[in-house]
């Protein structure tokens, strides 16, 4: 009896105890979406890796040239690695691989494939970031601009993700997340523009402004943040019926053939990629912008996101026809690049480095160059972690 007696009393206990845990509100940054991690409490910074896929498809780059991040994150998804213009693998250059283009099962219902939210044929990351990881970006931003003081114009450029539009029923905290994040950066900002990019894309979210297949934007959605972030600086901008429109079928990416989401083999889309109109040149030089690797378009055959300025390999400087007295630098993770081909039209030059790669000193290039403007395009995962400790190495080196 007496056994009965302190099993009753040790299940009393437990019980109560989980009730009182019951009672305690979640964290502003917890999250039930997978990859989604929680801030410990008192702790001032977001996880080094809420989900961050940033990858691209291969990489020329050694590995101790990569700025270091935590050890601890986990291998999959991985560390983005700065991507050179030779791709190692894209299955869209084998379509007779790549069973016909089906339309997904109108009662799917949403799951998870290796970290992914898959629904209707498209894969995304999710977040778990918060308005706390935003104000810590907005201070990292506002120190670099007082660095640069106020001959030169900065901006904050954001990049949602694609599940801030696309994810279904039952994750609209994914959409909460993101507004958190990026409205907490913007509250936060001192002398520091703000390029709303979710009001920007969000009229837009029936277009093709996001792969399925890939974790990137496609150039379309690229296209509506240019404008905004031309809007906000008051510069010139192309409407996308003053550029080439182009495109291949078949395209399967990041999310398929680096993330092994194999379910979207059956669903292959077509890849749109637009060129301008206007005369310009795109000049390739090193890490430290010291020595031109090679010049000419800002598009490259790949079928492939590397389509857009050879990927991350390279610190590029885009000499536009237009005469502005005005020059761009985008601070950039590889969202950034597919920005590019829309900003010739306000500024004269535009130069475009990688926050990860780069190993000069920003603040004598801007110097040296006469730089007018800088913008940090820079996606949701580099915004809420500790990424964005890049910004700060670049006025250091």
């Amino acid at each position: 009896m007496s056994k009965r007696i302190l099993c009753l009393l040790l299940l009393l206990s437990v019980s109560v105890a989980c009730f009182a845990c019951g009672g305690n509100e979640i964290s502003e940054t917890q999250s039930d979406m997978p990859y989604s991690t929680a801030e410990s409490t008192g702790e001032p910074e977001e996880p080094s890796a809420i989900s961050e896929i940033e990858l691209s498809e291969a990489s020329d780059i050694p590995v101790s040239e990569e700025p270091k991040e935590d050890s601890t994150e986990s291998p999959t998804p991985s560390e983005e690695p700065v991507s050179s213009e030779e791709p190692v693998s894209e299955p869209s250059k084998e379509p007779s691989e790549i069973s016909e283009t089906s339309s997904p099962a109108s009662d799917e219902k949403p799951h998870t494939v290796n970290g992914f939210l898959v629904y209707q044929g498209r894969a995304m990351e999710q977040f778990g970031g918060s308005s706390k990881s935003g104000i810590l970006t907005a201070e990292v931003m506002n120190a670099f601009k007082e660095k640069v003081g106020d001959s030169v114009n900065v901006y904050a450029m954001p990049v949602p993700l694609a599940c801030t539009f696309y994810s279904p029923a039952g994750y609209e905290r994914n959409y909460a997340n993101m507004k958190d994040c990026f409205y907490g950066l913007r509250d936060a900002l001192v002398g520091v523009g703000f390029v709303d990019t979710i009001a920007a894309l969000e009229p837009h979210a029936d277009e093709l402004i996001y792969a399925r297949t890939d974790h990137h934007w496609f150039a379309r959605g690229a296209y509506y943040a240019a404008q905004a972030l031309c809007n906000v600086a008051g510069a010139d901008f192309d409407t996308l019926d003053t550029f080439s429109e182009y495109s291949f079928d078949g395209f399967l990416g990041s999310c398929y053939s680096s993330y092994k989401v194999t379910e979207l083999k059956k669903y292959p889309e077509t890849f749109y990629w637009y060129e301008p109109g206007r005369d310009y040149t795109a000049h390739y030089f090193d890490q430290k912008f010291k020595t031109e690797k090679s010049s000419g378009s800002m598009f490259t055959s790949a079928n492939s996101y590397m389509k857009f300025i050879k990927g991350d390999g390279y610190a590029v400087r885009v000499d536009s026809s237009v005469q502005t007295g005005r020059k761009l630098l985008v601070i950039k993770d590889s969202f950034g690049n597919a920005l590019t081909p829309f900003l010739i039209a306000g500024f004269e030059q535009v130069y475009v480095v990688d926050f990860r790669a780069y190993e000069g000193n920003v603040l004598t290039l801007i110097n040296e160059n006469g730089i007018t403007d800088v913008a940090f395009a820079l996606s949701a995962f580099s915004i809420a972690s500790s990424k964005r400790d890049n910004i700060t190495r670049l006025t250091k080196n």
